[in-house]
């Protein structure tokens, strides 16, 4: 087994070593490594100095302390922590024998002695590791923290490992607890299990297994919501999305920033189905304006995302998913999806969402994302769109005054001016004021489709 450490944190082993520290690699570290995955994150364990003398050997790179009463140290991209005995007691003299039985799951309670440079399993872990199992550590220590009901989902997507069935009935066991969980520590899981899941629909199946699930009442709600076969022959709601999650997963760029978006985007798509699927009176199940019902999706955002950066990302592109479909299924000109251009922020996140929603129920090239994309292409509305010809100034001056029917006004200049008909402010204000009389039928949300374009 080969560990190749940060080129930052090699100084503060060698420091910690001269120190007369038992430094052990543990965690994901030496487990990633047995699996030939590079490792995302470094947990070191010491054994052999106290508190105090750990501090004085870290202090000249930088580290900070973290937590409360655990002693935990960051630095050079790695956590560094003193062992703790029953009870969270650190004990910086534990055997790690002992210490171990305080880990998760055994495949995460192996550890590499850096000096000896043996791998050390007291538990099993290397024998679940070769029968891809996460199998709880120790009953008596699992329920120091809750959370661990929804790493395990998180790291049978992340590793592609099933769940024994003992440590998953002790996660339902656990799992009422999660709500004793702070936010933030349930967002960093969230933000793993989407951004570094290589087998997500088992992630999403291991939500419900684990019994997590049920700390998430606009998630689990998608549970058995039917959908007509013949539209998706895949299942229910809830198997759709974790298909689409899985082939969102497929579109990562590798930029978190983007790809949050998108996976959060895939997650959340259809959680108004949950609230607007009806039997129409031919016995066929729909949806009609499940996009448009956004109160699930932003108490989701508001809970474990909250900020106006992505919910303002985020909710157009669940509002808008479906209409690419709907735009190509009924013939509609370039105008139109000038105007479906305006209605997000980011334009080819929006056309992968729909592509993760299309593969989700089985469709792997739907024309529709093609048409879509090669006619923002011809438009030059792929990238960015145009700065507005016509700005607030500009229509006060022609007897507009502040308020909803200006902004309605400035809203249509605009869909005018990408539709790609005016190119100069003359023009455009000759064609506004031709076309004033249909901002009376606009929303107060300024911009919507076309009604002979539903996307339910």
């Amino acid at each position: 087994m080969l560990l190749t450490p940060p080129a930052a944190l090699t100084p503060i082993l060698t420091a910690l070593q001269r120190a007369g520290a038992r430094v052990l690699v543990v965690g994901g570290t030496p487990r990633d490594a047995l699996l030939g995955v590079v490792a995302h994150d470094w947990d070191l364990e010491i054994h052999g100095l106290g508190e105090t003398r750990l501090a004085e050997c870290l202090e000249p790179f930088g580290a900070h302390r973290v937590g409360g009463r655990c002693a935990v140290w960051v630095t050079a991209g790695a956590e560094i922590s003193l062992p703790q005995a029953s009870g969270g007691q650190i004990n910086p003299h534990l055997p790690w024998a002992i210490a171990a039985q305080r880990r998760d799951f055994s495949v995460n309670a192996l550890a590499w002695d850096w000096q000896a440079q043996r791998l050390l399993d007291h538990v099993g872990g290397v024998a679940d590791l070769h029968a891809r199992r996460l199998r709880v550590v120790t009953t008596d220590t699992f329920g120091e923290d809750p959370l661990r009901v929804f790493r395990a989902a998180r790291l049978a997507g992340q590793l592609g490992f099933s769940i024994e069935a003992r440590s998953a009935t002790l996660c339902r066991q656990l799992a009422p607890r999660l709500q004793e969980i702070p936010q933030e520590r349930i967002r960093k899981e969230w933000e793993a299990l989407l951004l570094r899941g290589q087998h997500l629909i088992r992630a999403w199946d291991s939500l419900a297994l684990t019994g997590a699930i049920t700390q998430f009442p606009e998630l689990r709600a998608l549970q058995a919501v039917p959908q007509r076969p013949d539209a998706h022959p895949e299942g229910d709601v809830w198997i759709h999305t974790g298909r689409v999650l899985a082939a969102a997963g497929q579109l990562r760029s590798g930029d978190k920033k983007r790809d949050i978006i998108l996976m959060l985007g895939a997650l959340l798509h259809d959680l108004g189905k949950a609230s607007t699927t009806r039997r129409d009176p031919q016995g066929c199940w729909h949806a009609y304006g499940h996009e448009q019902a956004r109160v699930a999706a932003e108490a989701f955002l508001s809970h474990y995302f909250p900020g106006n950066h992505l919910s303002h990302q985020v909710l157009p592109l669940i509002r808008w998913h479906a209409a690419p479909y709907a735009l190509h299924r009924d013939g509609a000109g370039r105008a139109a999806y000038a105007h479906l251009a305006l209605q997000v922020p980011d334009r080819p996140l929006m056309l992968d969402v729909a592509l993760a929603n299309a593969r989700g129920a089985g469709t792997e090239h739907p024309p529709a994302i093609d048409v879509t994309r090669k006619l923002w292409q011809e438009m030059n509305l792929w990238s960015g769109l145009p700065d507005p010809l016509l700005k607030g100034s500009d229509l006060m001056a022609q007897g507009f005054t502040p308020g909803p029917q200006l902004g309605k006004a400035l809203a249509l200049a605009h869909e005018l001016q990408v539709s790609g008909d005016y190119h100069d402010r003359e023009s455009l204000t000759v064609a506004l004021h031709q076309r004033l009389s249909e901002l009376s039928l606009r929303d107060d949300r300024v911009y919507s489709l076309p009604s002979r374009f539903p996307t339910g």
